[in-house]
């Protein structure tokens, strides 16, 4: 397929419509370069109809001395062509154990999310030859069949979306259009420096892979939207999984022994990912698939990683961010008016009610916090005995990883309160009497019943 404006306009047209993208604007992504300059020109052309809403944004990155020079050049060009175009600079300089590129990107792309205006598309310039780069890039990387799936045609993107309409077309393709129509266009030196990955790649591999296979870029995007349709699939087969397994916030394992395990390891990505936690590496992950289908029924089976932890407890997994389920804190005392801080676990407040409390008029002018003494014993209120607090808490379902840290007020040595749970001792209120309720602000959920029906909390 030779590339025209016409056959740009097509395939834009066709991505937005099989995404049912109806756009306030389009912006072109303008480096300056060949991919980027066509790209722009293409769309600007007069001869293609309708026009289209067009403006262009030029990132600066500031890491070369001809820098200053490549940005007037990309505004001269889209001037050139009728089309707006703004000059953001950017530090797009590497943090600590960053690649150039990745630092490179990452800027590049925040500018544009922040630039972007709503229900508008981003035009990116990666065509065909990009696309086969990505695919092998990710491939040698390990990754799996998203890697294969390589770039998406379009995506949402910071309020509006980000669309590649040259993936149909070669980088041969672009260029003997632009040499056709005398378009100029800026040569980053970077591009030919062969230590970074996608360069060597470019300049050393892919020759020799055409020559051998000179239709290796269409078959690769076949290949890329197949892989887009299998993954479309295996989301469809995941949302039936998962919604047959979970139970509130937990997971039900004996629904998920039924599974087949690599249907295991994706509802266990899918349920971390719907609870905000970044899945484990696959070793880590298999650990806790393992260890959680196969370990004693009277253990409570722990995985960690740096993102999150899971557990198993009476044939369900739990999980947590891992900053937050570390529950150790100082105790303390605590009066009216003034929160008591538990660190990653959240605030503890006492605020004014009636009933189901501590007695405002008994109460006295400060209690101490403490985390749950071993051995203790507890009288609920309405309760005429008092009971071990290991037992009750077993009887009331508390996690059991809950229970060591859990926060309880103590008055003259006895247990006023546990946590927000229960009242009780000499302080209790009674059902019509000013009492202070105990309010945990980010508290996490603590029972078995809370973790199924998945209560949120303030």
């Amino acid at each position: 397929m030779s590339f025209s404006p016409q056959r740009l306009r097509e395939a834009l047209d066709s991505i937005l419509r099989e995404a049912a993208i109806v756009p306030t604007g389009y912006c072109v992504g303008l480096s300056g370069g060949l991919d980027s300059s066509v790209l722009v020109a293409a769309l600007a052309d007069p001869a293609v109809a309708p026009a289209l809403t067009l403006r262009a944004l030029h990132v600066d990155h500031g890491l070369h001395p001809d820098a200053a020079r490549w940005s007037a050049r990309a505004a001269a060009l889209a001037g050139g062509l009728g089309v707006p175009c703004e000059i953001v600079r950017v530090d797009a300089r590497p943090g600590r154990g960053e690649s150039p590129e990745a630092a490179a990107r990452t800027a590049r792309y925040g500018a544009f999310a922040s630039r972007l205006r709503r229900g508008e598309v981003l035009l990116a310039a990666h065509h065909a030859d990009d696309q086969l780069e990505t695919v092998l890039l990710q491939w040698l990387r390990g990754g799996g069949l998203r890697a294969v799936a390589g770039m998406r045609p379009v995506t949402p993107f910071a309020g509006g979306w980000l669309a590649r309409p040259l993936l149909a077309f070669t980088r041969a393709e672009l260029q003997a259009w632009a040499q056709g129509r005398g378009l100029e266009w800026l040569q980053d030196p970077a591009n030919a420096d062969p230590r970074f990955d996608r360069n060597y790649l470019r300049l050393e591999v892919l020759p020799r892979l055409r020559v051998r296979w000179p239709a290796a870029a269409r078959t690769v995007g076949r290949v890329a939207a197949q892989a887009v349709e299998a993954l479309e699939i295996e989301a469809e087969v995941v949302a039936s999984d998962l919604a047959s397994v979970v139970e509130g916030g937990t997971l039900d394992l004996a629904r998920l022994g039924r599974l087949t395990s690599g249907r295991q390891r994706l509802v266990l990505r899918a349920w971390l990912r719907t609870l905000g936690l970044e899945p484990p590496s696959a070793a880590t992950l298999e650990t806790l698939r393992h260890d959680a289908l196969v370990a004693g029924a009277n253990r409570i089976p722990e995985t960690r990683w740096p993102g999150g932890v899971v557990r198993r407890y009476r044939g369900r997994l739990h999980a947590a961010v891992a900053s937050q389920d570390a529950h150790p804190w100082q105790p303390g005392p605590m009066r009216p008016g003034a929160d008591f801080d538990l660190g990653p676990a959240g605030q503890l407040e006492l605020v004014p009610a009636t009933g189901h409390g501590l007695s405002r008029e008994r109460m006295p002018g400060e209690l101490e916090v403490v985390p749950r003494p071993a051995g203790a014993w507890f009288r609920p209120a309405g309760g005429a005995h008092r009971r071990e607090l290991r037992k009750w808490l077993q009887e009331r379902g508390v996690l059991p990883w809950q229970r060591e840290w859990l926060p309880c007020l103590v008055a003259g040595g006895e247990i006023a309160a546990v946590a927000d749970l229960a009242y009780g001792g000499g302080l209790a209120a009674a059902p019509d009497e000013p009492s202070w309720r105990v309010v945990w602000h980010g508290r996490p959920l603590l029972t078995e019943a809370e973790a199924t029906a998945d209560v949120t909390r303030d």
